[in-house]
Parts: structure tokens; sequence; C-alpha cells
């Protein structure tokens, strides 16, 4: 503790000490106050954020103090006074020194910047001498470089914290300031995550949210599932007012409502400074009063949103979306800022034909990659007027026909949804969610050409999402058109389940799909194809970009003997030799004992990495047949297998089997069936789920196999080339016994050529485990696995040749 030169009493300081407890104490100074009008000796102890002014006397007691936060102002009045201004109080001091009136001024100015980083000194001391000035500025600058270069933790959040937890008068809550420290500071973490303090009290929580007022590391505060009461808010508010670092706000599900949003959008319009470009406020009931203020601050916003979430917030039609798109076309720079737009789940604000602002919007937004209108009624083929986006004519008067402007309408076609996105971002959007939505409000005739366009013109897709959406089998071969006719994309998933699209959508389907090559993953669940599935497998089969397809809730095909030909021809497909399907998902179809035909396959599967057979009712014989298959197979990393009614027995016999896999990475917990087990058979089940996860677990960080693993699961004993080598080793060495009954020369030579060729095809059976453990290494050297790749491939050519 350090002591001023006037000296204090020793007893006196240690019963300071023992007063202030754990607070650290920095300095401590024998001073005089002004009281009324004259001057009393004090003694004056500074903390890291508070002062502490006591009289010269024992048992220790506070006369006053002020934290830090509440300086306005520092005056010299004196060469050696100084009046400190508060917000509650005024406080001169004389000091025994100028030494001691230049720590105090340093120490309360220094304290300030860690918390505010604009505050200076020349708005903090007033009518100071030039003298005094000079040094404390230098004294200033010097720290404040040091603090510039090392601020501490996270921007120095802790001390803000801190310091606010003095000012307000709480108890200081080490949890927050050490997961700060610690992990997100180890982790570099730039994203304040309230979930993280939700077990606190809410006035920790808003102490927390108020410390990133001024806080230049944090860029990012999110909240998802955790109701903000009052307390919170007011702080959410005003550090939204005052923070200059951050971009990205996410208040998803908190219990918002409108009044919070009608001041969050004046605290933006007042904070000219802010570079807040991400809003996420979905699942808050925020209602048409709150977007319509939110939407006059985004008209108005200079830099333009590149990020708004506004799903789930019960807007409606006309006062709420309607306003929003508007809004946001008014807005110039959104059109070149705007990136992502979710306003899904808002039944009812798009239902009618009249959609022309959001079509308005869609056509102005030139970087739009992320669209989702899902679940607001929205028809995709309602057709809008192009004039509301020409500029407008002064002095044209009302009602008059402008034949300037009837020529410039005339050759413009009246937009659609997908007309829009032509003229706007279909260069640059990536992920359209459609689903859930109703093609159209009226019967269908015709199907606007600009569906064709778009899909044949997108540059940038990977995710098109219409379920749920019943589409008309024109459409589905408009989409189907483009996509074929698309040179630009690839990988794209494609997600058509629940748009009963029946025979007529499965017949678009058969034709058109084998030359859509862009797409990748295509979902077809639940689309009563029942009837024709086995002609849609073939179909599917024949293209040669599909790596996923998804075909549950089609197979309530009445006759058994046309259920299993469906399945086998599944089974086939996933058998060819350049089959590109790598994941398949017949969840939720009730197949029963028929998963077993894919079960049963899955010993010689090549192609397969992922497979889902979850609400398939195959119990426990089922449950057998997929052991017996993860036994052998090597291929799979991931099987998703729950809603099977298997009980505690079937879940055993798969966990069993696991210990001798070692290649499946990946099998979700079968948590519906793994609870009704459990009811019977706790031991058993809780055995089973130790050993399915440790298994994983293993697997997960398994780099090679063990050598009987490589033979048998390889592939090597059972369906591979090894027992085809043998059998034809065996076949010539019959036929050598029988001539080596025959003399002749011609006769020994080739006896001579056939044991050769069978000594080097038992040799190549031999190497074979040797190449697969290498190959399953994994290598540093590229050379080295393009020599074995060489290797096996020159091995290969020549057995086969001597065989043949």
């Amino acid at each position: 503790m350090a002591v001023s030169p006037g000296g204090i009493p020793a007893e006196l300081q240690e019963g300071i000490t023992t007063f202030l407890g754990t607070k650290k104490v920095l300095l401590v100074l024998s001073i005089q106050l002004q009281v009324k009008s004259k001057y009393d000796d004090f003694i004056l102890v500074l903390t890291p954020w508070r002062a502490y002014v006591l009289p010269v006397m024992l048992p220790v007691r506070v006369h006053s103090s002020f934290s830090f936060l509440e300086v306005r102002e520092m005056t010299v009045q004196e060469p050696s006074v100084v009046v400190i201004e508060t917000d509650a109080a005024s406080y001169a001091f004389r000091f025994m020194s100028l030494d001691d009136l230049e720590q105090v001024v340093v120490h309360v100015t220094m304290s300030l910047k860690k918390v505010f980083p604009d505050s200076s000194l020349g708005t903090l001391l007033k009518n100071s001498p030039p003298s005094l000035y000079e040094r404390i500025q230098q004294i200033t600058d010097s720290l404040e470089e040091v603090l510039q270069s090392n601020p501490g933790p996270c921007g120095g959040f802790s001390e803000t914290y801190a310091a606010l937890c003095d000012y307000n008068g709480f108890a200081f809550r080490e949890e927050i300031q050490w997961d700060v420290d610690n992990i997100y500071h180890s982790q570099d973490c730039r994203e304040f995550n309230l979930l993280d303090f939700s077990h606190l009290e809410s006035r920790d929580v808003a102490l927390s949210v108020a410390a990133l007022s001024f806080n230049l590391w944090f860029t990012k505060l999110s909240c998802k599932d955790f109701r903000l009461n009052q307390e919170i808010s007011e702080q959410l508010l005003y550090m939204l007012s005052k923070s200059v670092t951050l971009e990205e706000l996410v208040l998803e599900n908190s219990g918002l409502k409108g009044d919070f949003v009608q001041r969050m959008a004046q605290a933006l319009s007042s904070h000219p400074n802010s570079v807040l470009h991400t809003i996420n406020l979905s699942g808050n009931q925020l209602e048409d009063r709150g977007v319509s203020a939110f939407s006059r601050h985004v008209e108005k916003s200079p830099k333009g949103l590149q990020s708004l979430s506004l799903a789930r917030t019960m807007l409606t039609a006309k006062a709420g979306m309607s306003t929003l798109c508007k809004a946001l076309t008014d807005n110039k720079a959104t059109g070149f800022s705007l990136r992502h737009l979710d306003l899904s789940g808002n039944p009812g604000t798009l239902a009618g034909d009249d959609i022309s602002n959001l079509q308005s919007l869609l056509q102005h937004c030139h970087s739009l990659s992320h669209l989702s209108l899902a679940g607001t009624d929205c028809p995709l083929d309602a057709v809008s007027d192009p004039c509301p986006l020409l500029p407008s004519i002064p002095g044209l008067c009302e009602g008059l026909q402008c034949p300037w402007l009837l020529l410039h309408t005339a050759h413009i076609p009246p937009w659609q949804l997908f007309g829009a996105l032509v003229h706007g971002s279909h260069t640059s959007l990536i992920h359209l969610d459609l689903s859930k939505n109703v093609f159209s409000h009226k019967r269908v005739k015709t199907i606007s050409p600009d569906m064709k366009e778009f899909f044949s013109q997108a540059c940038s897709l990977r995710h098109v999402s219409l379920a749920g959406t019943k589409l008309p089998a024109d459409a589905v071969r408009a989409l189907l058109q483009g996509l074929a006719d698309n040179s630009h994309i690839s990988d794209l998933h494609l997600d058509l389940s629940s748009c009963e699209l029946r025979s007529a959508g499965a017949q678009v389907i058969q034709d058109l799909i084998p030359d859509a090559s862009s797409i990748s993953h295509l979902d077809l669940s639940d689309n009563g194809f029942d009837p024709d599935m086995v002609t849609l497998v073939l179909s599917i089969g024949r293209s040669k970009s599909i790596r996923h397809v998804s075909l549950g809730k089609n197979f309530n095909i009445k006759s058994k003997e046309g259920l299993l030909d469906v399945l086998h021809r599944i089974v086939q497909l996933t058998q060819e030799e350049d089959c590109p399907l790598q994941s398949l998902s017949v969840a939720e179809s009730r197949l029963k004992l028929g998963t077993n035909v894919l079960l049963s396959a899955l010993g010689s599967n090549t192609s397969l990495v992922c497979l889902d057979i979850s609400g398939n009712a195959m119990g426990d014989t089922g449950a057998k047949m997929l052991a017996k298959a993860l036994q052998i197979n090597t291929k799979l990393r991931t099987v998703v297998w729950d809603r099977n009614n298997t009980t505690a027995h079937g879940l055993l016999e798969v966990a069993q089997a696991l210990e001798r896999n070692f290649t499946l990475k990946s099998m979700p917990l079968p948590m519906s069936d793994v609870a009704q087990a459990y009811r019977s058979h706790p031991e058993r089940t809780e055995e089973a789920v130790h050993k399915l996860q440790s298994c994983l677990t293993r697997n997960q960080l398994r780099q090679t196999l063990p050598a009987q693993t490589l033979r048998l699961q390889q592939g090597i004993l059972t369906t591979s080339s090894e027992q085809m080598v043998n059998e034809i080793c065996l076949s010539v060495q019959k036929h050598v016994d029988i001539l080596s009954t025959c003399t002749g020369r011609e006769v020994e030579t080739d006896i001579l050529c056939a044991e050769e060729a069978i000594r080097n095809a038992n040799l190549s059976v031999s190497i074979l485990p040797l190449l697969y453990e290498a190959g399953n290494t994994p290598y540093q050297n590229g050379k080295l696995q393009h020599k074995l790749e060489c290797l096996t491939e020159e091995a290969s050519q020549t057995c086969s040749r001597e065989i043949q």
C-alpha cells in the first residue's frame, strides 16, 4: 500500500486496510476537505474505481465517497486545491503537495479512459496552470500508450464491468470476469452471448451488457430463447446508442415487444457512428407497430443493412410486411448492401395477389444471397406491374396519359416473383426458401416463363426449398428445364418434399431429372409417388450428379410384391459400379420387414456413405440385420435409425456389432427407442448406449484399421476380388493336374506358364492387405501416395492378364 510523504499513523493505516477488506487500495493521502467555510483534515483513499474520504480517527468510518464514473470535471482553484464535480456533489480538496494533486488527477483521468476511450484530459481538467497541465498531459499520454498497446483481455471488458459494479453498488461477479478473461479471450471470441450468463440475476446480466457500451473488442451480441426483462432491455438500448464496434445483434425469441423496437429505432437513428449491419429479431411479438417504427429507421439508414431477420414476428400484410418492403426499397443503399433477408413464419403477410412492394424490393436488391419467405402464404405466380419502379415525373397532372410513359412501359411484361429475382439477384442468390407457401391463389392455366428463366440464369444457387408448396406439374417442368439449361451452378440442394406432385409430377421428374446435372441433393419425400416409384428410381439412376436422395413416405404400396420390387430397384441402383449416390433416406416410410431388403445389401455396398432408415418400425429383426451389415460394411459413415420399435435387445445387438466396425463415424442416438426400451430394461439399455457411444468415439479418433478388419471388412474374403482369384486359381490348378498326365513340349510350356500365373496371383492376394493398410494410413507425402496407386493398378493389370 502506497504511503504519502506526510505520513499516516500505522494503526490508522491498518484500520483502513481492515475496513476496506478485499478492495484494492492504490493510494492513501493526507488531505484537507472544505466543509462549509473551512478546511478540515481528512484522509483520501483511492481504489481502482472509487475515492473514499475518511476522518482522521479510529474506528475508521466513511465521511463520503464517489465513483470515478460520476466525475464531470476537475477544476484547479489554487496551486494545491482541486474541486471535483460529480453527479451528486462537489468536493474541494487541498493537497499537501503538487505531486499528490498530480497523482489524484492522473488516476481519475486514466480510470475514466479505461471505460470511456474517447474521454480526454482537456475535457476533464479546467483552469489548470499551463506547467501543471503539461506535466499531467505527459504522464497521461505515456500511460495511454501503454493502455492502447495492452488494454487487457477482450479490450478491458472486466475492468469496465468492475467499474460499473462499483458505480451501481452491486456485487462483482468473478464468474463473468473469469469467463471473459479466459474463455472468450483465449478463443479470440468477438461474440458476447448472454446465454453464457443466463443463470445469473438479471441485474448482473444487465451490467455485463452495459459494459459493452464503450467496449472496442466485441462486435456481436447474441441471445436466443432467453427472456430479456426491462432491466436488461434498458441497458441494451443504451448500449445500441453508444457502441461504435457492434456490427451484429441477435435477439431471437427473447420476449421483446413492439415498444422495444420503437425505442431501438430511435437509439440507432440518434447514433450516426453506429456500424450495426446485422439485426435478427426473429421469434419476438413485434407486431406492426414496432416494425413500422423500425421501417422508418431502415428507410433513412445511410449505410443500409446487410442482414435482416424478422421471422415469426406476427406481422400483417399491409401495415407490417408491405411497409417494411417499401422502406427497404426506398433506401438506395439497400440495393447493394442487403445480403440476407428472412421474413419467414409470418402467415398471411403475403397472401394477397398484390405483393408489388416485395417484388420491387427483390428487383432492387442486387447482392441478396439468402432469401427466406417460408410460411408467408406468398403466391409464387403472383404478377405485379413494373411501373411503380419508374421514376415519377415532376409536374405530371393526375390522370394525364403520358405518351412517353406508355411507350416506355409497353415492352415491359408484368413481373412474377421469379421475374423480380431475375432482374435483381439471380447472380448472387445462394439460398432460396419458398417452402410452405402456395403456387397460386387461382387455377393455373399457364406457367410464367419467369420461373424457367430464373433457374436457367441463376449463377450461385446452392439450396432451393419448395417443400410443402403444392406445385402443378408444369411448374416442376419449368424448374427442371431451367436447371437443365443452367451451366453455371452445381452441387444444388433441391427440396421438393410434400409438394403433392403425385403421378403427374413423377412423370415430369422421370423425363427431366437425368438432364438436370446441377442437382446433387434431391428430396422427394411425401409426394404420393407410391405407384410410380419403380420408374422414378430408374430415372434417378440415370442421373450422374445426384449424390443424396430422400424418398421417404412414398412407399404406401398395397402389393407386397410391388413394394419388394421398388426396394430391390433401390438396391440395384446403389450397387451399380458407376453409381454416384452416396446418401439415401427412406425415413418415416413404415417399411417394417421390407427394411431388411436394404439392410441385407449393405454387406456388399460400395457407394452409400449415409443411410437414414428412421421411422420404419423394423423392430429387433431389422436391428439384427443392421448389426450383421455393420460387421462387414466399411463404406458407411453415418446411420440414422430411430423410431423403429427397437427394444433393449436390438439396441445391444447393434452396439455389439459396432465393436467390430471401425469405420462408422456417426450414429445419432435413437432417443425415441432408447427411452421406450429404458422403461422395460434400464440396465441393458444403459449398456447398449454406453457401447454405442464408446465405439463411435473410438472410430472418430482412429486413423488406421486392424489387420483382421482390413481383410474381413474391406470385403477381401467375402465379396471382393480375392475370392474370385482363389476360385480361378483352383480352376487353373485342376486343368494343370489334368495336363500333367500328357506329354509333349508344348504341354510342358503351358503347364509352366499356368503355374507361374498361379504363383503371381497368390502373391497379389498376399500383397493386397498391405496395400489396403497403406491406403488407410494417413500419408504425408504425395509422391508416396502416387507410387502406391500406380503399384496397385500395375498389379491388378498384370494379375488380370496372366489369369486370362
